[in-house]
């Protein structure tokens, strides 16, 4: 059978059809990419002819009107040109491109500007000489200007000479002919102010050309040495005494022969070795058979291995774990998959680099390797995240030993380039099929798992439960209602008053949100602040209740209210928001509302997220005139060495120091402490909880400058803060 196929004449006849085939499309490719550069070319040429044909116009219609105007000044002042030179050489100054002016009464060249090396004109006779006079008598009988040229001048060189006859009297029945204004314009010249030359130095020909009038032919003025070549654009110069036109051309024709001697044997030799390498696979289908295989299996290889760990990769887990769970399912065999990554892990990506992490990554895979059996998978999924297919366990107590194996393993210390990491995971267990029977199931009831476990605190291991799904659900229902709340304008702000202890006025107020859900009724913030802040909209939320606190302060001004300072509160991701300021001057524009109306609180624990950033953006809005305060004190880390640095205007002591300031002398230190502290540093102070007439009056005693509390008003909606009495 093998002998048969090595002798089949077909494998001829289709290498030989590729052979004329691979021709045909060279050669038509060849002849295709010339005509492209030929198009290109042709594109290229438009471009530049237009480009210079534009000067030409521009500079020879300002030279040719030249004539028009002297014919103008002769006729308004009855032949008579008193400063001749002067005008004709501010008429050339403002026109450019005219080498000279003349102008011949009679027909005879009488003044010409600049005389200097145009003396041998003048006293020319036009119409006596045989090459204007035809041109002189046209011009007379058509009453309109004319162009000749190109022609020597008698006094040197080359040039087109402009005129345009002059009457006295136009128009009327006393017109009579009165001479000749002319200008010259040097053709040197006029090819200066192109780029003609250069283009002739870059390999480029020209021509331009008239029409004679009487005769109609074409009259060259000036030409390229090199002729024109087959690819010509052509562009028409409309001036005042006709059409001229400028021709630009350049010959490709070395490198379009150079393209097809090239298409020729790029494409007999390309169709020669392909019909030869087609004819070699259609002779052998055993050997190219085998190749293929071989191949393919070594490409599967790859495909389904992580580079970096030679662990398997994701795509081998989607497309084996089923079959692995079918065998196990047919055997009655129980399994689980651990599904966990390392704790902490971008930490060494971005502090000491990636070719770090990538070491760490690596001996992680052979730790998870040395702890499996050969029946077991350890998978990389991404990043450094991993998974384990334990195949064969009898119950959870194995699955969670095997689990407790791989926390000791990651978290014994590694050693890289004399620095020593350690390493923690949070591990997430489903087992199967009790937890999934299918790949999707399993990944996502494991990666619950995962989830609870970083929530616990990490560097432990969690089984999944079916009250996980349940409370993931309730968490996408609760995301899903704050989404609509947004768009439902469902919040509202209420506003806790904030007072002078010495004076009891009410100097200002804190806003607080307050949602009105649809079915749940009346929400305080610390039910869903925090759903907020992990969903990442607290920034939307946070700019809401800016708005809206700022907005109040503008109806507070129409209804003609006293002025109070309104505080609202801000999330650690808004001070790491880059445009926040931007925002806070943009709403204070668009409300006319003064910056010093509105201050801002922040809590000691987001300053300390990223201090340097919060302080940058704190002495931003200090420095609009906003009032900064900090709110809670007493209650973060290390705020007695930070609150020097930082640009503050007001310390709010936390309440959990007032509620008991009339029974615990250590919170009354406390409490008397920051404030003298406070008060040294320039600092005004606010205590929160207020909740009695002891509380006041001890605060009173300590000095402290402002209260908040219930003492005298819970937060309430803005028509009841407007209509609050003074306190008692």
């Amino acid at each position: 059978m093998i002998k048969t196929e090595l002798k089949q004449p077909s494998a001829i006849f289709i290498a030989c059809a590729v052979f004329f085939a691979i021709i045909f499309f060279g050669l038509y490719w060849t002849y295709s990419s010339n005509r492209t550069s030929t198009n290109e070319q042709q594109l290229l040429l438009n471009g530049i002819s237009r480009t210079q044909a534009s000067v030409l116009e521009r500079r020879l219609s300002l030279a040719f009107t030249s004539t028009q105007i002297l014919a103008i000044e002769l006729e308004q002042h009855g032949g008579r040109f008193e400063d001749f030179d002067h005008y004709a050489q501010n008429l050339m100054n403002s026109i450019g491109g005219v080498s000279s002016l003349q102008l011949a009464p009679n027909g005879i060249i009488e003044k010409i500007s600049p005389l200097k090396g145009n003396e041998s004109a003048i006293g020319l006779d036009i119409f006596a000489d045989p090459k204007y006079r035809e041109a002189a008598i046209k011009a007379i009988e058509n009453h309109s200007m004319i162009a000749i040229g190109p022609l020597p001048l008698v006094q040197g060189g080359i040039a087109v000479i402009s005129r345009s006859p002059v009457y006295l009297f136009k128009g009327t029945q006393r017109e009579v002919f009165w001479g000749f204004a002319s200008a010259v314009i040097n053709l040197d010249n006029l090819l200066e102010s192109t780029r003609l030359k250069d283009l002739v130095e870059d390999g480029y020909q020209y021509s331009l050309s008239r029409q004679h009038t009487d005769t109609q032919k074409t009259v060259i003025f000036s030409h390229s040495e090199k002729p024109l070549s087959d690819i010509v654009a052509t562009t028409d110069i409309i001036l005042p005494v006709g059409t001229w036109k400028l021709n630009i051309s350049r010959d490709i024709s070395a490198r379009l022969n150079d393209n097809l001697r090239s298409g020729y044997l790029l494409s007999i030799g390309s169709a020669f070795f392909l019909a030869l390498a087609l004819y070699a696979i259609l002779i052998q289908p055993i050997r190219l058979r085998k190749l293929v295989e071989d191949k393919t299996a070594e490409l599967k290889e790859l495909a389904y291995k992580d580079p970096l760990t030679n662990l398997p990769n994701r795509r081998y887990l989607n497309d084996y774990l089923p079959g692995f769970l079918e065998e196990n399912r047919k055997a009655q065999k129980s399994s689980a998959f651990i599904y966990f990554d390392l704790d902490n892990f971008k930490r060494i990506n971005d502090t000491i680099g990636h070719d770090v992490g990538d070491k760490v990554l690596e001996i992680v895979a052979q730790r998870l390797n040395s702890l499996c059996h050969e029946a077991d998978k350890v998978v990389r999924l991404g990043g450094d995240e991993f998974g384990i297919y334990l195949s064969n366990i009898a119950n959870k107590q194995e699955a969670k030993e095997h689990a407790e194996r791989v926390l000791a393993y990651i978290h014994s210390p590694i050693s890289l380039d004399a620095k020593e990491f350690i390493l923690s995971t949070s591990l997430g267990i489903a087992m199967i099929p009790e937890h999934g029977d299918s790949l999707v199931s399993i990944m996502q009831n494991a990666d619950m798992a995962l989830y609870q476990a970083k929530q616990r605190g990490k560097n432990q291991s969690v089984f999944y439960s079916h009250d996980m799904k349940a409370a993931t659900l309730d968490l996408v229902e609760a995301e899903d209602d704050l989404t609509k709340a947004l768009q439902n304008d469902e919040f509202e702000l209420y506003y806790q008053p904030q007072f002078d202890l010495q004076t009891k006025q009410v100097f200002g107020a804190e806003a607080l949100i307050r949602w009105h859900h649809p079915t749940k009724g009346l929400i305080f913030p610390d039910q869903f602040i925090r759903l907020a802040e992990n969903t990442g909209q607290i920034i939307k939320l946070g700019h809401w209740v800016l708005e809206n606190g700022i907005s109040y302060l503008a109806r507070r001004r129409e209804q003609g209210l006293p002025y109070i300072l309104l505080h609202v509160n801000l999330a650690s991701q808004q001070l790491a928001d880059p445009h926040f300021v931007t925002v806070v001057r943009a709403l204070l524009y668009k409300y006319q509302v003064p910056a010093k109306w509105l201050g801002v609180e922040v809590t000691e624990t987001s300053l300390l997220e990223d201090i340097s950033l919060a302080k940058a953006l704190l002495q931003s809005l200090k420095d609009m005139g906003i009032c900064v305060a900090i709110d809670d004190f007493g209650t973060g880390y290390s705020s007695l060495g930070q609150l020097k640095n930082l640009p503050v205007n007001l310390l709010k002591i936390d309440r959990s120091f007032v509620m008991d300031l009339e029974r615990d002398q250590a919170d009354r230190k406390i409490v008397e402490a920051i404030i003298a502290m406070a008060h040294k540093l320039g600092i005004k102070v606010l205590a929160e909880g207020i909740e009695s007439k002891e509380q006041w009056d001890m605060l009173m005693s300590f000095q402290c400058d402002f209260g908040q509390g219930y003492y005298v008003s819970r937060a309430i909606p803005e028509a009841d803060f407007n209509a609050a009495p003074p306190i008692q």
